[in-house]
Formats: structure tokens, sequence, C-alpha cells
């Protein structure tokens, strides 16, 4: 029997992403092309590896144990691209970020960029929503504030992140209900917390959103007074920012890595460059030193005492 690592690839893409939808996607191929490969993979093995729910697909028992060596296969072969490319080239495959959408948004304008230039064998996949971690993780590093981490994960502190309250600018700010980032599955978070302390019992919540772009909007808006990062609330010239001795907060960004891919060369460099560069992308900047390519401290070294710096 031989089997085809495309198959597998179509076995790893729909257990990370839990839908054949998904993993189609992930893939860049149809929903139907997938569902073929997937139903071949069985017939060829004379088995069932995924079972159909209403919350989506989950592995057999047979299906898990062949997941752990489609990963092993991933990994192998991830090895063997790196090996095989030349060092000049520097890191090869893709890698997936996740984290709030304001948080890879701001990524995407400010780090991602000259990231992808300096480095374009790699692939770059942009994922929000909640912080899940699985066992059968491809190459991804997470970026997360009081979210701890999960399934083995480790936790690096990246940065020290300002956050402000703003309000439209113009506006008589002491007439203005609050709205404030609100995540149902985490109330508890620092925003939630803040908004406790300080909103009054006169005052209104007009509005919450699960991401401080809609807070921004909605702030922009009229709608209401809210806390914002100071990374882009500052910048925008629709805000302005309320002064309160007590209107101003500090949360610490963590990027979490699984040690499975942590070898890999790409989590590596990302890890380094986000480390090197995280507090000038997401603190104040106000306060941001003029921007240098601090890479060229790494020229002279081997590439493997470059991603491990």
């Amino acid at each position: 029997m031989n089997l085809n690592w495309d198959d597998l690839r179509i076995l790893l893409a729909i257990v990370r992403s839990g839908s054949l939808t998904r993993a189609s996607v992930m893939l860049g191929i149809d929903q139907s092309t997938a569902g073929r490969r997937l139903s071949a993979l069985e017939a060829a093995l004379g088995t069932t590896l995924f079972l159909r729910s209403k919350t989506g697909i989950i592995p057999t028992e047979i299906g898990e144990k062949l997941i752990v060596h489609a990963v092993e296969i991933e990994r192998r072969a991830d090895t063997i691209a790196e090996v095989a490319a030349a060092p000049e080239e520097g890191p090869v495959g893709q890698l997936q970020i996740m984290g709030d959408h304001w948080v890879l948004e701001h990524l995407a304008n400010r780090f991602l960029p000259s990231f992808a230039k300096a480095h374009p064998q790699m692939s770059l996949r942009l994922a929000s929503g909640q912080p899940t971690a699985s066992l059968w993780t491809a190459a991804t590093i997470s970026l997360w504030f009081e979210d701890p981490p999960q399934m083995g994960e480790f936790a690096i502190k990246l940065a020290e992140v300002p956050f402000a309250v703003y309000g439209p600018r113009g506006a008589n700010h002491d007439d203005l209900p609050w709205v404030s980032m609100m995540d149902e599955s985490a109330t508890r978070r620092a925003p939630a917390k803040f908004l406790e302390k300080m909103r009054k019992p006169e005052e209104a919540l007009q509005l919450t959103a699960n991401d401080a772009r809609l807070v921004r909007s909605a702030v922009v808006g009229g709608l209401g007074k809210g806390l914002l990062p100071v990374c882009f609330g500052d910048v925008d010239p629709a805000l302005q920012r309320i002064a309160h001795p007590d209107y101003e907060i500090t949360r610490v960004l963590h990027l979490h890595a699984h040690p499975d891919t942590v070898q890999t060369l790409r989590v590596q460099t990302a890890i380094r460059w986000l480390r090197e560069r995280a507090q000038d992308i997401f603190g104040d900047p106000a306060q941001a030193e003029p921007q240098t390519s601090k890479v060229a401290r790494f020229k002279g070294r081997t590439d493997k005492q470059r991603a491990c710096a």
C-alpha cells in the first residue's frame, strides 16, 4: 500500500481546523477534492479516520494513531527542507501566527512586511480567534495577553503594552457612556476588570465588542469613551486621550509556542525577530526610539547561532 503525502496533509489540515471546509481553505483546494482525498485514504487503509458530528469532525482511535505518525513525517519533511535550503536562503515553510484581531492587524502593518522581505522562502498564515493548542499542532506561534499557555506550550514575555481611555476628539468626555472590549468566553480579562473598577454606577455601558478595532470604531463614531491600546489610539486623529490618573493600564503581551515545533528554524527566527521588535511595535509611539536594524548584530554568526539567539 502506497500512502500519498498530500492525503496525509489533508488528514492534518482536518484535525487542525476541525472541519473539511476549513481544511480545504487552509490547503488552497476545493472542498470536493479534499473530501475525495480523505475518502481515498480511508479506503486504502480500510478504516474510518474521522467521525462526523454537529460540532465538526473528530478523529477515531485509529485516526489519532495515524495522525501522530503524520505529524512526525511532516516534521521530518520540514527538517529536510531546511537542511536542503542554501544557508543564505534562511528559513523555509509555512508559519502560522495566532492572536486577537487587532494584534494581528497591527503586526501585519508594522512587522510582517519587513519580516517577509527578509525571509522570502517562508509563507505566513494569520489566524485570529480564541487561543487554542493541539497535540497535532503545526508550526505556530501565538500572541496573547492574560491567557495561559495550553497543552504543553510555553510563554515568552514580548512587550508591555500600554492602554488608555480615549474619546472622540472635541467631545465632552464627562457626558459620554462607556464602550468596552468584552469577551464573553473570558470576561475577567484586564479590560473587563478595568471597566468594573472605573465605571461609576450612573455611567451607562453603551456597547461591548470582542476586539479593540470595533471599540475604536465605536469611539470614533461618538458612541462613548473606551479603553484602547495606545499604539493605535494615539495615532488616530479622530481620537483624543482622556487625561485622568486612573485611566491607563499596562498589559503584558506573551508569545506562546509548542516545544515540538520550536525546533524549526522558521519558528526560532520569528521568535527572535518578535523579541527584538515587539516593544517598538506595541509600545507607546511617543516613546518609540528611531527604528534601526538590530539584525545587524547577528552578522557573521552561523545560521544556527542566529536562530537560537
